[in-house]
Parts: structure tokens; sequence; C-alpha cells
């Protein structure tokens, strides 16, 4: 039987397969891609990104007071946009 996860942008259910499993490491929230990290994890569908970002689900995803740095995923995200836009150029 497959675990079912909560994405915490859209609030719909998948399996660990569908969704990306992020961690807090030292004040950061970054993706653990093998998803073995201890301690607490969110699950957000990739697409569900800027979302999670936008709605601060991680601050209450990991149980926090305030936000926690999510820079490195809004470069990331910034970076898929450019190439995107690269694309349909």
């Amino acid at each position: 039987m497959n675990p079912i996860r909560s994405c915490i942008g859209c609030r719909k259910t998948g399996g660990p397969s569908e969704l990306m499993r992020m961690v807090l490491v030292d004040g950061k929230v970054i993706f653990d891609q093998p998803q073995i990290a201890p301690g607490r994890g969110a699950w957000v569908h990739r697409k569900c990104l800027k979302l999670a970002i936008d709605r601060q689900a991680f601050k209450w995803a990991f149980r926090l007071s305030s936000m926690p740095d999510v820079t490195d995923l809004q470069k990331e995200l910034l970076t898929e946009m450019d190439a995107k836009d690269m694309k349909l150029k």
C-alpha cells in the first residue's frame, strides 16, 4: 500500500512519486530528492510550488512562527520561468 500525501499548495492528495518532498535545513527550505531526510517534511506538486510560497504554506507545514527562507526555491522558479519564455520565442 502506497502512502498518501497532501500538497501544501493545492491541498490535493497524491503519492510520493507525484509530489516533491521539501525539508527544513538550517532555516532554509530545500528539495529532498531521495525523500529520506530526517524530520518533518512538506509535500508539494512542482506546479504548486509558487502557490505554496505565496500562501506561506511552509510556515504552517513546518509549524513555525514565521515563514522560513525560500529564496533558493524562488530563484529556481524564476530560472524555470525564464527557460519557458525562451522556448516560446
